[in-house]
């Protein structure tokens, strides 16, 4: 039986740099601030801790995350 060896290069490091195109900036933004939500969330079911996350966009718009909730945590 012949190796058909692998067909995707597997994971690699790749240079972190800002993105030049803003509208490239933005979409990226929004596919890693989910990301990082459920992270999140994942993490404050795991461990029961309250948490709170506010993360700032290219555009300077804040985006939060509370657990419970936003409120509970500030006060």
């Amino acid at each position: 039986m012949a190796s058909l060896g692998k067909k995707t290069r597997g994971k690699r490091k790749i240079e972190i740099k800002i993105i030049e195109n803003k509208d490239d900036r933005l979409i990226s933004f929004s596919k890693q601030c989910t990301g990082i939500y459920k992270k999140i969330s994942e993490l404050s079911t795991l461990c029961g801790g309250e948490i709170h996350f506010i993360i700032f966009s290219p555009t300077g718009k804040p985006y939060s995350f509370g657990y419970p909730s936003v409120k509970t945590i500030a006060k």
